[in-house]
């Protein structure tokens, strides 16, 4: 055994000792509250010295600090909605705005160019603009668009950020 060691063994014997043999006795003194200075009495006072001492505040209401709850909006992690405000409820014989339509996917801004049939697999050939494209079977097109089938006649598109599909007439399979 290490000399270390042995120095820990007393000192946990020892301690043992104290917590079994020790005076558990309660204490027979009560410390009362001092009292408090008034407000008007807590303005820091001068020491002997000249340095003023640290005083202490006195607690303030939690409304005052921060007001009530209906004071205002307080959230800390509130959510934000950038939906239009469905119209407030109207007086009877008032006539009432229609409802925000839904968003729609904007028009197709692919055209079709051809379609070749490789290893049972199709590859379409779209254009863009000057852009051509060649999609796949569940491929994806700037992060927008996603190739979901692709069986002629028809080519199956879902416009992602809406969730919306769209298909393009592709010809028969010959």
């Amino acid at each position: 055994m290490k000399p270390l060691h042995a120095a820990l063994g007393v000192a946990f014997v020892v301690c043992g000792g104290l917590l079994m043999f020790g005076n558990h006795d309660a204490p027979d003194q009560v410390v009362e509250a001092a009292p408090r200075a008034s407000r008007a009495d807590a303005a820091p006072a001068a020491s002997t010295d000249g340095a003023p001492l640290v005083a202490i505040a006195a607690l303030r209401a939690r409304k005052d600090l921060f007001g009530s709850a209906g004071d205002g909006h307080h959230e800390l992690f509130g959510s934000q909605s950038w939906a239009p405000a469905l119209p407030s409820v109207a007086p009877a014989g008032a006539q009432m705005p229609p409802l925000p339509s839904a968003p729609i996917a904007p028009l197709m801004p692919f055209t079709y160019i051809g379609k070749k049939a490789a290893d049972g697999t199709w590859e379409v050939y779209l254009s863009r603009g000057d852009e051509t494209v060649i999609v796949r079977d569940k491929s994806m097109i700037d992060a927008n668009y996603r190739v979901d089938a692709i069986k002629p006649p028809t080519l199956t598109l879902m416009y992602l950020p809406l969730k919306q599909v769209q298909t393009i007439d592709i010809g028969n399979a010959d």
